[in-house]
């Protein structure tokens, strides 16, 4: 057991150091690429971000682990939406709802409720018809999240929702110093690609080593897999979404840091078709504990609450520089994690 634990530990740890970097890359990345914060920290974070849940859920799914499987791309959903909390506690500035791009992430938000409603009836309907060994909710799935893309670039490019800040504050485009700006602008586009390509190998590679000791602890200790799977696996597999996204709150890069983690989500939704695939013994969704469901619903509660502050566009803080929503948020997640262990 406790090789596994090290191995748990080493690749939490190689996460750890490597998420802050790959922050400052994608946003290297997404100025030189011409793209706007939002949907860079969302193509190049959020992808890459979600590396080590995408191959935690996979390999559990090969080694017959649907509930593992599953509740590690939902519990990774439900603990990133939390890091949108922890982003507004660091940036303490008043509720992060002043500081969004709206337009995009309402579009992100819309697009993963959509996404997490279809696994959920996916769920309660789990002996439909397969095509080619997979549930239909899976192909949905992969269409929808591509066609969510282009809906998510038009509403960067032309927005019909403008931030509002509060009064007498900058808009922090860049607070980078010149010499920065200048070090960024003399890089080659491929050389930053070429880095931030090798940082991710080193995130995913630390995704295996989690999911290859997160299925031994199960199976050695018998601990529940939804346990595991929510909270061990979910939070450590999760742990570039919260350095990097406090790692760009900390840069004033606010847009890019909610656009990492709603964007994370939306890549998460995919480890479950991903999960369909590998799982061989019959559609994923139909061997899940009941649990996971109820988790699933809860993932959609804290995005519904998080999209209806973001459109109220919330200016109360409680006098502590936090939004309300992050308060919500935590409730909800903390009373739902309680309930399924209960």
């Amino acid at each position: 057991m406790w090789e596994e634990i090290a191995l748990f530990v080493l690749g939490a740890i190689v996460i750890l150091v490597t998420g802050p970097r790959l922050s400052r890359l994608a946003e290297d990345l997404a100025d030189a690429i011409g793209i706007g914060q939002s949907l860079g920290g969302m193509i190049l974070l959020g992808a890459s971000t979600s590396l080590p849940g995408v191959i935690i859920s996979f390999d559990t799914a090969l080694g017959g682990q649907a509930t593992l499987s599953v509740s590690n791309a939902v519990g990774g959903i439900a603990a990133q939406t939390v890091f949108i909390a922890v982003a507004d506690v660091v940036m303490r500035r008043g509720p992060l709802s002043e500081e969004v791009t709206v337009s995009a992430s309402l579009m992100q938000l819309a697009i993963l409720l959509f996404l997490l409603t279809l696994v959920l009836l996916a769920m309660l309907v789990p002996n439909a018809f397969t095509i080619f060994g997979l549930h239909p909710a899976s192909f949905a799935l992969v269409i929808a999240v591509f066609v969510g893309f282009r809906m998510i670039q038009t509403s960067e490019i032309e927005p019909k929702w403008y931030a509002r800040r509060l009064s007498g504050q900058t808009t922090q485009q860049d607070t980078r110093s010149g010499p920065e700006r200048a070090r960024r602008d003399s890089l080659l586009p491929l050389t930053l690609f070429g880095e931030y390509l090798l940082i991710a190998g080193l995130i995913g590679g630390a995704g295996w080593l989690i999911s290859y000791s997160g299925q031994g602890l199960v199976a050695e200790t018998g601990t529940s897999p939804i346990l595991v799977g929510m909270t061990g696996m979910a939070i450590a597999s999760s742990i570039p979404e919260l350095v990097t996204a406090v790692s760009a709150v900390r840069r004033g890069a606010v847009a890019l840091a909610i656009g990492d983690i709603i964007g994370g989500n939306v890549f998460d939704t995919l480890m479950i078709a991903l999960g369909d695939l590998a799982y061989s013994v019959a559609p994923i969704y139909g061997d899940v504990n009941p649990e996971v469901l109820f988790l699933t619903g809860i993932a959609i509660l804290m995005n519904s609450v998080l999209m209806i502050m973001l459109i109220r566009r919330e200016t109360e803080d409680l006098g502590t520089d936090i939004g309300t929503e992050s308060y919500l948020i935590l409730a909800i997640y903390i009373s739902g994690i309680i309930f399924i262990l209960a």
